[in-house]
Protein backbone atom coordinates (compact mmCIF):
# COMPACT_ATOMS: atom_id res chain seq x y z
CA UNK A 1 0.00 0.00 0.00
CA UNK A 2 1.39 3.13 -0.99
CA UNK A 3 2.40 5.31 1.88
CA UNK A 4 -0.41 8.19 1.19
CA UNK A 5 -3.47 5.58 1.84
CA UNK A 6 -1.60 5.65 4.99
CA UNK A 7 -1.21 8.62 6.05
CA UNK A 8 -4.89 10.40 4.22
CA UNK A 9 -6.87 7.96 5.49
CA UNK A 10 -10.60 7.65 5.75
CA UNK A 11 -11.09 9.47 9.09
CA UNK A 12 -8.11 11.81 8.41
CA UNK A 13 -10.64 12.92 5.40
CA UNK A 14 -13.80 12.85 6.94
CA UNK A 15 -12.20 14.92 9.99
CA UNK A 16 -11.19 17.56 7.11
CA UNK A 17 -14.45 17.41 5.45
CA UNK A 18 -16.50 17.98 8.47
CA UNK A 19 -14.33 21.10 9.32
CA UNK A 20 -14.23 22.68 5.89
CA UNK A 21 -18.44 21.73 5.30
CA UNK A 22 -19.49 22.92 8.46
CA UNK A 23 -17.39 26.30 8.38
CA UNK A 24 -18.57 27.20 4.94
CA UNK A 25 -22.88 25.90 5.27
CA UNK A 26 -21.96 27.92 8.99
CA UNK A 27 -21.13 31.42 6.38
CA UNK A 28 -23.49 30.45 4.42
CA UNK A 29 -26.26 30.65 6.93
CA UNK A 30 -24.82 33.44 9.09
CA UNK A 31 -24.73 35.44 5.58
CA UNK A 32 -28.42 34.57 4.99
CA UNK A 33 -29.88 35.39 8.87
CA UNK A 34 -27.91 38.79 9.42
CA UNK A 35 -27.74 40.28 5.80
CA UNK A 36 -25.66 43.27 6.17
CA UNK A 37 -22.61 43.64 7.51
CA UNK A 38 -22.38 45.00 11.27
CA UNK A 39 -25.76 43.12 12.05
CA UNK A 40 -26.00 41.47 15.44
CA UNK A 41 -27.88 38.85 17.17
CA UNK A 42 -27.89 38.15 20.89
CA UNK A 43 -28.05 34.21 21.43
CA UNK A 44 -26.55 34.01 25.07
CA UNK A 45 -27.64 37.15 26.91
CA UNK A 46 -24.38 39.57 27.73
CA UNK A 47 -22.29 36.24 26.48
CA UNK A 48 -22.87 34.78 22.56
CA UNK A 49 -24.07 37.02 19.86
CA UNK A 50 -23.89 36.54 16.19
CA UNK A 51 -22.24 39.32 14.61
CA UNK A 52 -21.45 39.96 10.95
CA UNK A 53 -18.37 41.13 9.92
CA UNK A 54 -15.82 40.85 7.24
CA UNK A 55 -12.16 40.32 8.12
CA UNK A 56 -9.77 41.60 5.65
CA UNK A 57 -6.53 40.81 7.89
CA UNK A 58 -5.20 37.98 9.58
CA UNK A 59 -5.89 35.82 12.90
CA UNK A 60 -7.47 38.76 15.42
CA UNK A 61 -7.82 41.32 13.12
CA UNK A 62 -4.02 42.18 12.18
CA UNK A 63 -2.73 43.76 9.36
CA UNK A 64 -6.10 45.08 8.22
CA UNK A 65 -6.29 45.74 4.83
CA UNK A 66 -3.72 43.03 3.97
CA UNK A 67 -6.08 40.13 2.33
CA UNK A 68 -3.85 39.57 -0.19
CA UNK A 69 -0.94 38.80 2.14
CA UNK A 70 -2.99 36.41 3.97
CA UNK A 71 -4.39 34.81 0.88
CA UNK A 72 -0.81 34.11 -0.12
CA UNK A 73 -0.13 32.78 3.07
CA UNK A 74 -2.98 30.35 3.09
CA UNK A 75 -1.57 29.00 -0.16
CA UNK A 76 1.58 28.21 1.68
CA UNK A 77 0.37 27.26 4.73
CA UNK A 78 -1.91 24.46 3.35
CA UNK A 79 1.07 23.45 1.33
CA UNK A 80 3.46 22.84 3.87
CA UNK A 81 1.01 21.14 6.36
CA UNK A 82 0.11 18.57 3.58
CA UNK A 83 3.99 18.46 2.66
CA UNK A 84 4.81 17.94 6.57
CA UNK A 85 2.02 15.80 6.80
CA UNK A 86 2.67 13.49 4.32
CA UNK A 87 6.60 13.38 5.03
CA UNK A 88 5.93 13.02 8.74
CA UNK A 89 6.28 9.46 9.88
CA UNK A 90 4.04 10.33 13.05
CA UNK A 91 1.27 8.24 13.29
CA UNK A 92 -0.82 8.84 15.84
CA UNK A 93 -4.40 9.48 15.94
CA UNK A 94 -4.09 13.36 17.99
CA UNK A 95 -1.24 14.16 15.23
CA UNK A 96 -3.56 13.33 12.09
CA UNK A 97 -6.92 14.89 13.70
CA UNK A 98 -4.86 18.31 14.49
CA UNK A 99 -3.18 18.20 11.15
CA UNK A 100 -7.06 17.78 9.59
CA UNK A 101 -8.46 20.23 11.88
CA UNK A 102 -6.16 22.76 10.92
CA UNK A 103 -6.25 22.14 7.17
CA UNK A 104 -10.07 21.94 7.18
CA UNK A 105 -10.12 25.15 8.99
CA UNK A 106 -7.14 26.66 6.29
CA UNK A 107 -9.17 25.43 3.36
CA UNK A 108 -12.55 26.85 4.95
CA UNK A 109 -11.08 30.56 5.44
CA UNK A 110 -9.20 29.95 1.99
CA UNK A 111 -12.08 28.94 -0.10
CA UNK A 112 -14.04 32.49 1.79
CA UNK A 113 -10.90 34.58 0.44
CA UNK A 114 -10.46 33.13 -2.84
CA UNK A 115 -14.10 32.74 -3.89
CA UNK A 116 -16.34 34.95 -1.80
CA UNK A 117 -16.62 37.89 -4.46
CA UNK A 118 -14.76 39.88 -1.66
CA UNK A 119 -11.58 39.70 0.42
CA UNK A 120 -11.55 38.82 3.38
CA UNK A 121 -13.35 36.39 5.45
CA UNK A 122 -16.47 36.09 6.94
CA UNK A 123 -16.78 35.85 10.80
CA UNK A 124 -19.70 35.59 13.19
CA UNK A 125 -18.83 34.43 16.70
CA UNK A 126 -18.67 37.02 18.61
CA UNK A 127 -18.19 36.86 22.59
CA UNK A 128 -18.49 39.16 25.13
CA UNK A 129 -17.75 38.67 28.94
CA UNK A 130 -19.01 41.42 30.68
CA UNK A 131 -17.04 44.72 29.68
CA UNK A 132 -14.73 42.23 27.72
CA UNK A 133 -15.53 41.64 24.06
CA UNK A 134 -13.05 38.90 22.31
CA UNK A 135 -12.49 39.54 19.01
CA UNK A 136 -15.24 38.19 16.22
CA UNK A 137 -14.40 34.87 14.63
CA UNK A 138 -15.24 32.17 12.65
CA UNK A 139 -15.90 28.27 12.92
CA UNK A 140 -12.52 27.66 10.97
CA UNK A 141 -10.77 29.81 13.12
CA UNK A 142 -12.15 27.91 15.95
CA UNK A 143 -10.92 24.35 14.63
CA UNK A 144 -7.32 25.91 13.55
CA UNK A 145 -6.95 26.77 16.85
CA UNK A 146 -7.73 23.05 17.86
CA UNK A 147 -5.89 21.71 15.93
CA UNK A 148 -2.97 23.91 16.92
CA UNK A 149 -3.88 22.67 20.79
CA UNK A 150 -4.07 18.92 19.42
CA UNK A 151 -0.09 18.95 18.07
CA UNK A 152 1.36 20.75 20.95
CA UNK A 153 -0.34 17.79 22.79
CA UNK A 154 0.60 15.26 19.70
CA UNK A 155 4.86 16.77 19.49
CA UNK A 156 4.37 16.50 23.80
CA UNK A 157 3.76 13.13 23.49
CA UNK A 158 6.08 12.38 20.92
CA UNK A 159 8.64 13.83 22.92
CA UNK A 160 7.97 11.71 26.06
CA UNK A 161 8.04 8.58 24.07
CA UNK A 162 11.15 9.90 22.44
CA UNK A 163 12.50 10.21 26.13
CA UNK A 164 11.61 7.20 27.07
CA UNK A 165 13.29 5.14 24.28
CA UNK A 166 16.63 6.76 24.69
CA UNK A 167 16.59 6.17 28.72
CA UNK A 168 15.52 2.69 27.76
CA UNK A 169 18.29 2.47 25.25
CA UNK A 170 20.57 3.89 27.70
CA UNK A 171 19.95 1.14 30.18
CA UNK A 172 20.28 -1.23 27.83
CA UNK A 173 23.85 0.01 26.93
CA UNK A 174 24.58 -0.27 30.68
CA UNK A 175 23.54 -3.33 31.33
CA UNK A 176 26.32 -5.09 28.40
Amino acid sequence: MSHWRLKFTPSFIAVLLVVYISDLLSKLWVLGHLKEMGNSKEVISNFFYLTLTRNEGGVFGILQGYAWLFQILTVFAILFLLFYYYRSPETSRVFSLAIASILGGALGNFTDRFYSGRTGVIDFIDLRFGSFHWFIFNVADTFICIGAILLAIAFYQFEKAEKAARLEAEEESGKS
